[in-house]
C-alpha cells in the first residue's frame, strides 16, 4: 500500500486473512460477494418507497421535458370536447403522466424554493412542497384506486387541492419560472400550479374576490382594467399613426397591449417607442379598437375559457389582415403571441421593442447624441422576457451605447433575476402575507446607487415604481423604460 493511501478497514482485514489458507480466502470471497449483491438488491427494492427513487426517474424526466418554443408555453385545454368533465387538476389523476413523473423525480434539494420570490418574502408557497405533495398524494391514493376501494374511504374522499396543497400556496405563485430554471431535473412546477388554478376557477368558481372584476373587465372591455374598449387608441391622438383597418400593407404590426393603451404612465412609453419608430422610418400600424387583451392574465390565473376566447378572437383579427411581423413592448404579450398563439393558428414573427430598438441603433437609423449624460442606470430583468425567452442583451445594449451611462447590475440579474411580483396575474392581487415582493426587488435596486431603474415591461415598471415609493426614494431614483431613455438621448 502506498504511503498516501488510507484504508484502515481493508488494512485490518488483510492482517487477519494474510495467514489464512487459499480455501478460507476463497470461501470468504464468496460470502462477501453474496452480501454485496443482497445489499444491492435490497436497496433496489427499497428505492421505489423512498425519496431516492429519483435515481431512476430523473433521467426520463429530463428526456421528456418540454423543449423549443413550447418549453415555457402552457398546455391548451380542449374546451371543444363535449366529453370534457374536468377542467384542470383537482387530484393527482387529473394531472398528466409527466406531471406525476415530476413528483417522483424531485430530489428535494430545495433549489426551487430558494429561488422562489414568494417563498423568499414569507409566503406559504414552496415549489418543492408542491411537487413533493403530488408524489405523496399519488402514493396515498393510487394503491386504493388499483384495489378499487369505494368512495366511502376517507383517503379517497380527500383531494390534492385543499387537503395536500392549500389555495393560498397556488395563488401566491408569480409564474416567474425561477423554480423551473433552477431545477436540476427539469421539473415543470408552473404547469401543475396553473392546472390546479384552472380547477379552482373553472371547476369550483373558487378564487380571490379581486379577480371577479378582472375577469368581468376582460370579458366585457377586453382589458383587465375598467376602461372603455373604444378608448384603446386614444394614446395615439395627434401622432398620425394608421390602423390596420385604414391600411394593412405594412412591415410591422405594433401590438400596444392593455397597459400601453390605457395606463397613464405606460402610455408615455408607448408614445416614446412609436416616436422612435417614426423617426427611424419604420413602417408600422396598430389595431386600435380591434386589439384585445392577449389572454395571458386570464390564462395564468386559471381562467382558460376566457383566455382562449381572447386568443381566438385576436388570431382571427390578425390572420384576416395577413399579419406576419409583430412588435410589442410588453413581455407578457410577447410571450403569448410568440409561444402560445401557435396553439390557436396564430404563427407570427414576434419582436420585443428592445430588440427592434437595438437593431435600429446598430443600423444607424436611430442616432444618439454625442454629449455625455453622466448617469448610473441599473436594469431590472423581466421574467417573461428573460427566463421565458432568453432576452437579456437587447435591453442592456442600447444603454451601453449611450455616452456617459454607467450600467450597474443588481446582485440578482439576468437568469438569476428576481421577480417584480406582478406575473401570473399577481398584478391584480393584494399581498397580505409576508413582505411585498416588489419592495424586496426595489431595495436591491436602490442599493446599487443608480439614478435610474431601467425597465422593459409595463408590469415591472408599475411594481418598481411602487417599491421605490415605499422607501421614499422617488425623488432620487427614477423608473424609465428603455424606449424612454433612448428617445431622451437620441437626435430627433
Amino acid at each position: 500500500m502506498a504511503d498516501y493511501e488510507v484504508r484502515p478497514i481493508s488494512y485490518y482485514l488483510s492482517g487477519l486473512l494474510i495467514n489464512s489458507g487459499s480455501e478460507t480466502t476463497r470461501d470468504l470471497y464468496e460470502v462477501f460477494w453474496w452480501i454485496h449483491i443482497l445489499i444491492i438488491f435490497a436497496f433496489m427494492n427499497f428505492l421505489p418507497y423512498s425519496k431516492h427513487f429519483h435515481v431512476f426517474t430523473s433521467i426520463p424526466n429530463v428526456y421528456f421535458s418540454k423543449i423549443g418554443d413550447d418549453k415555457y408555453a402552457l398546455k391548451k385545454l380542449n374546451l371543444e370536447d363535449e366529453n370534457l368533465t374536468q377542467y384542470g387538476a383537482a387530484d393527482f389523476e387529473h394531472l398528466s403522466w409527466k406531471q406525476i413523473l415530476d413528483g417522483f423525480s424531485c430530489t428535494e434539494c430545495g433549489r426551487c424554493t430558494a429561488a422562489c420570490p414568494a417563498a423568499a418574502t414569507g409566503k406559504k408557497l414552496s415549489p418543492r412542497e408542491i411537487i413533493v405533495n403530488i408524489r405523496h398524494r399519488t402514493e396515498d391514493k393510487a394503491p386504493l384506486m388499483l384495489a378499487k376501494v369505494g368512495d366511502v374511504n376517507e383517503m379517497i374522499q380527500k383531494t390534492l387541492v385543499h387537503n395536500y396543497i392549500n389555495d393560498e400556496e397556488l395563488w401566491a405563485c408569480t409564474t416567474c419560472m425561477a423554480c423551473v430554471y433552477e431545477c436540476p431535473v427539469t421539473i415543470e412546477h408552473i404547469d401543475s400550479i396553473v392546472d390546479m388554478r384552472r380547477n379552482l376557477v373553472l371547476g369550483e368558481s373558487n378564487f380571490p374576490p379581486e379577480l371577479n372584476a378582472v375577469f368581468k373587465n376582460i370579458e366585457t372591455n377586453f382589458t383587465p382594467w375598467a376602461f372603455n374598449a373604444q378608448d384603446r387608441a386614444n394614446w395615439a391622438d395627434g401622432m398620425d399613426i394608421k390602423t390596420m383597418s385604414e391600411d394593412s400593407n405594412t412591415e410591422y404590426l405594433f401590438w400596444v397591449g392593455c397597459a400601453g393603451s390605457f395606463d397613464a404612465r405606460y402610455q408615455k412609453v408607448t408614445k416614446a417607442f412609436a416616436t422612435l419608430m417614426k423617426n427611424a422610418n419604420v413602417d408600422f400600424r396598430i389595431l386600435g379598437v380591434e386589439e384585445k387583451c392577449n389572454g395571458d392574465t386570464a390564462r395564468r390565473l386559471g381562467n382558460e375559457y376566457l383566455a382562449q376566447m381572447m386568443m381566438q378572437e385576436n388570431v382571427e383579427t390578425l390572420n384576416n389582415y395577413g399579419v406576419k411581423k409583430i412588435v410589442t413592448g410588453c413581455p407578457h404579450c410577447y410571450n403569448s403571441l410568440k409561444n402560445e398563439y401557435p396553439q390557436f393558428g396564430g404563427n407570427y414573427e414576434v419582436v420585443h421593442h428592445t430588440e427592434l430598438i437595438n437593431q435600429l441603433l446598430v443600423e444607424g437609423k436611430i442616432k444618439l447624441k454625442n454629449e455625455e449624460v453622466k448617469t448610473k442606470i441599473t436594469y431590472h430583468d423581466s421574467c417573461y422576457l428573460g427566463r421565458y425567452n432568453a432576452i437579456y442583451d437587447s435591453p442592456r445594449d442600447p444603454l451601453k451605447m449611450i455616452k456617459g451611462v454607467e450600467l450597474i447590475e443588481m446582485d440578482r440579474n439576468r437568469d438569476k433575476g428576481f421577480c417584480c411580483g406582478a406575473g401570473g396575474g399577481r398584478m391584480f392581487l393584494e399581498e397580505t402575507e409576508g413582505t411585498r415582493i416588489n419592495n424586496n426587488r426595489a431595495e436591491e435596486a436602490i442599493k446599487t446607487n443608480a439614478d435610474t431603474v431601467a425597465s422593459a415591461c409595463p408590469f415591472c415598471m408599475t411594481m418598481m415604481n411602487d417599491g421605490i415609493k415605499s422607501f421614499d426614494k422617488q425623488e432620487e431614483v427614477q423608473v424609465k423604460d428603455i424606449a424612454e431613455i433612448v428617445l431622451e438621448n437620441s437626435i430627433q
